[in-house]
């Protein structure tokens, strides 16, 4: 890559280890040599090289959406590039490429030998403000053009579900000031909102709630949940959960709308879904990208109906669209 010039080539540059880890990860395992003898579907080839096949299937649909891999049906085989240069013979350079993963840990130690055991320049933020205030940075654009696509009218009541730093949140009560907007979100991340809200002069204008939206009381009844990049970090038995009780704290005629990065129903493309998908496999338990179809799937087990979509933009964010169906009775899921 030349000189950089754009955003896009520089968040390109930040993702890279994305791409460097998965294709390290299918050098470590085996996976291109295991593909050599012939196709294979996921589960086998996870008994090939001792891994989970769920997990192992996620990373795969991975190197199939940057063309190391082909996938067809269940059957995955080796691209032309990974079939030359990524398996045994006299072009290969699985060695010098796993040299390349060796050195990974003296990279991420690089800022530490270039300090050269100095002081810090003051004190580090922590992960979870660095990842709070990143989502801020990602969403402020895109905040302004969901609250326009999503009015709110007179009196109706919104909850950001699991809200971070509430940039979503303010756009709407902002922008329609007679709606009620509260943010729900864990007390660590809700302290960090504040912080937020306040810098920004604020503070009296979003409604803050702190709990464990898997367990704790939603409030409501709402008229519009909101549900922005949340689902990814858990897996679908757990989005159904989660789903059922913001169905269970809104208004009979409610409406709820989930934003997510949105996998094409192959599972292997766009290549940013694709990858977020890796990442949840190491970041999280159970968290994976979804396509569409399942996240209607879940909208409908929850108990939603007319479920709709809206065609994803160029790095695959989309937003799938419901309107609250019959409450069950009993306790919240």
């Amino acid at each position: 890559m030349g000189s950089m010039k754009r955003l896009e080539e520089l968040m390109e540059v930040a993702h890279g280890y994305q791409r460097s880890m998965a294709l390290f990860t299918g050098l470590r395992l085996g996976v291109f040599s295991a593909l050599a003898s012939g196709p294979s579907d996921a589960s086998r080839l996870a008994r090939t090289v001792s891994a989970d096949p769920r997990r192992l299937s996620i990373l795969l649909n991975a190197l199939v959406a940057v063309g190391l891999l082909k996938r067809d049906g269940a059957q995955y085989e080796n691209g032309k590039l990974a079939a030359r240069y990524l398996t045994d013979g006299p072009l290969s350079k699985r060695s010098i490429l796993l040299h390349h993963r060796n050195c990974w840990p003296e990279w991420t130690d690089l800022e530490r030998k270039i300090r050269a055991g100095r002081k810090r320049a003051g004190p580090e933020k922590n992960w979870q403000e660095n990842f709070i205030r990143g989502m801020e940075d990602n969403s402020r654009e895109r905040a302004a053009q969901v609250a326009r696509e999503f009015p709110l009218r007179e009196g109706e009541r919104l909850l950001d579900l699991g809200g971070g730093p509430g940039t979503y949140a303010l756009e709407w009560a902002v922008r329609y000031p007679g709606a009620k907007v509260t943010l729900f979100d864990l007390p660590e991340t809700v302290r960090i909102a504040r912080r937020i809200l306040s810098e920004k002069g604020r503070s009296g204008e979003v409604e803050i709630a702190a709990g464990d939206f898997l367990k704790d009381p939603l409030g409501g009844p709402y008229d519009f949940v909101w549900i922005s990049q949340i689902l990814h970090a858990f897996s679908e038995r757990e989005c159904i959960r989660i789903l059922r009780r913001a169905r269970q704290a809104m208004a009979p005629k409610g409406r709820v709308a989930v934003q997510e990065f949105l996998l094409d129903e192959g599972k292997t493309s766009p290549p940013g879904p694709a990858f977020f998908s890796v990442h949840m496999v190491a970041a999280t338990e159970g968290g994976r990208s979804y396509t569409e179809g399942e996240i209607a799937v879940m909208l409908s087990t929850a108990g939603f109906r007319k479920v709709s979509a809206r065609r994803p933009d160029p790095a695959g964010v989309g937003i799938v669209t419901a309107q609250a169906g019959k409450k069950e009775t009993g306790r919240p899921g």
